[in-house]
């Protein structure tokens, strides 16, 4: 019986070592690959999310199923492999959402005005709203209309910034659009909390709306913040003390790490929890910290190792439908719409410079990594619609990779007409 029981064990220790190192393997093929990524794209001049994604795309399942030589046992660990590395992008996405706090500066919002909130919530929500209504017209579930409406807010600053830089584009415009691609993926990562429940009672949970049920979420977010402000008080408190680059970098991850856990532990958004931190650290410090000298080389392969594995969930085999294609389609064309529309309307209630109201809109297009984290987050916490948060997820990686392609060409005109760019 003991010899039973040590040779079940060894045989376990070897399965497990096996598990670990191939692991390893895919960690290490996955990281070449973001290296191939990163030169293509600054070839082609393409943004580098898009590349990562690409080349996430290039290697999923679907499309290494294609190819003959490759054994049945290959694609077993393969597929297994990928939803066992899961923390990889869990732990990325909550140095994404961090990041996009620690930009928020309110000495830069206090400087431009009510103007960036006026125009940030009118084409957040008028995104939301008009993208959501869309696709319910056509037939989506209302729970897949809501959770894409809330995804649809999200833009990509990391494209507009870079076409900024790009052709070195100076005044109101440009600063009007850097503040409000920032401002409206916080609202979104909002709008996305308060509407997860909603959308999780309307699958059939069988809990009827009600204010107990409204009032939940924003007890959970009011609560993350918390998390968020507390830790990033404190952090920034230590960071300002010590002069050591290391325990800086150190304390930062450490307060991360920490929001996320203590969020997972009492049932919590991390995304608002790491939003907040952010945020806290930025805003709550009496100098500028630096805060992205010390992480930007630090979380490119967690960004990267995100991205591709974004990519490489993705499944082909869905987007051949007629219903996949026409709910695209409409998610893409009233997205943009409501970016627009409500950038334009916002001008009839702010008062933005003209130059602003006029081509602001079409600095709102692009969307990246925040939509894609979004989408990839139904993927992994809507496991009663496995069809449905497969075909979200795979809608956004669609439209995210045609709008960080043609939205880019967008802002440039944009600030080309405004006259705000390096002749």
């Amino acid at each position: 019986m003991e010899n039973n029981i040590e040779l079940h064990q060894l045989q376990e220790w070897f399965h497990v070592n096996e598990l670990q190192t191939r692991a390893i393997y895919l960690i290490a093929f996955f990281l070449v690959l973001a290296m191939i990524a990163i030169i293509v794209s600054k070839k082609y001049s393409l943004p580098i999310v898009v590349g990562y994604v690409l080349f996430g795309i290039v290697i999923s399942p679907d499309i290494l199923n294609l190819i003959p030589f490759l054994e049945s046992e290959f694609h077993s660990w393969y597929e297994f492999l990928i939803i066992k590395l899961d923390y990889i992008t869990q732990i990325a996405l909550a140095f994404i959402v961090f990041t996009i706090g620690s930009e928020l500066s309110l000495r830069t919002f206090k400087r431009l005005g009510k103007n960036i909130y006026i125009i940030t919530i009118f084409e957040a929500l008028g995104a939301a709203l008009i993208s959501g209504l869309a696709v319910y017209i056509i037939g989506a579930p209302i729970y897949m209309a809501l959770l894409l409406g809330a995804i649809a807010a999200a833009s990509a600053p990391a494209s507009t910034i870079m076409v900024l830089k790009e052709y070195n584009a100076e005044g109101p415009l440009s600063s009007t659009l850097m503040a409000v691609v920032g401002l409206d993926n916080t609202l979104a990562l909002i709008l996305f909390a308060l509407i997860s429940p909603i959308a999780m009672m309307f699958i059939g949970t069988g809990e009827s709306l009600s204010i107990q049920l409204l009032l939940v979420p924003v007890f959970e977010i009011s609560a993350a913040i918390m998390i968020g402000l507390v830790l990033g008080y404190l952090t920034q408190h230590y960071i300002s003390l010590v002069d050591d680059k290391t325990k800086k970098v150190v304390s930062i991850l450490t307060s991360i790490v920490l929001s996320s856990a203590l969020s997972l532990v009492f049932g919590l958004s991390s995304l608002i929890a790491n939003l907040a931190l952010g945020f806290a650290i930025r805003n709550f410090a009496e100098k500028n910290l630096e805060i992205s000298e010390y992480l930007d080389t630090l979380t490119i392969p967690l960004y990267a190792m995100f991205f591709i594995f974004a990519g490489a969930e993705i499944r082909f085999t869905q987007m051949g439908s007629a219903v996949f294609l026409l709910t695209a389609l409409v998610f893409l064309v009233s997205r943009i719409i409501g970016k627009y529309g409500g950038a334009i309307l916002a001008g009839h209630f702010s008062d933005a410079a003209p130059v602003v109201k006029k081509y602001i809109g079409l600095g709102l297009f692009p969307q990246g990594g925040v939509a894609i984290a979004l989408a990839f987050s139904v993927q992994k916490q809507f496991t009663q619609i496995p069809d449905t948060s497969l075909m979200i997820f795979n809608m956004v990686i669609l439209t995210a990779a045609l709008t960080e392609i043609f939205g880019p060409l967008f802002t440039k005109e944009a600030v080309i007409r405004s006259g705000e760019a390096e002749a």
